[in-house]
């Protein structure tokens, strides 16, 4: 069912779900699959519905009920305007650990490219040597 594209299992399953609910096939207050019911219907990982499941929790589509499941949010969130669509990429909405993570990772990658100056600095002065 999920395409070979550009886009990770989770977020074309995301995609899915979104689309179902926007078109009322999930209406506000309804359950919707778990995480181990979309492992059967996508066939994927559990990690990977859980994955979905997150990004429409994060969108505020749904709702998780501790022990009861995950729900369709009500009222539902507004549907992004065209006119933000229009203007450019939408941002998506992340979770916090995702944009933490990010923050780790650009640190990470300034660090490495200091630390890249510094070798090339002592690569110079240590050059080879006649």
């Amino acid at each position: 069912m999920l395409e070979a594209a550009r886009n990770p299992a989770y977020r074309q399953v995301a995609d899915d779900l979104r689309r179902k609910i926007r078109a009322g096939e999930y209406q506000p207050g309804a359950r919707v699959p778990s995480s181990r019911d979309l492992e059967k219907a996508y066939d994927i990982a559990n990690m990977t519905a859980r994955s979905a499941l997150r990004v429409l929790v994060d969108e505020g589509l749904i709702r998780t009920a501790v022990g009861r499941g995950n729900f369709v949010a009500d009222p539902l969130p507004p549907e992004p305007s065209d006119v933000e669509q229009e203007e450019g990429p939408q941002e998506q909405l992340h979770s916090a650990e995702y944009l933490e993570l990010s923050k780790q990772v650009r640190e990470l990658k300034a660090e490495v490219a200091e630390l890249r100056g510094i070798f090339q600095q002592i690569a110079a002065l240590t050059g080879p040597r006649k």
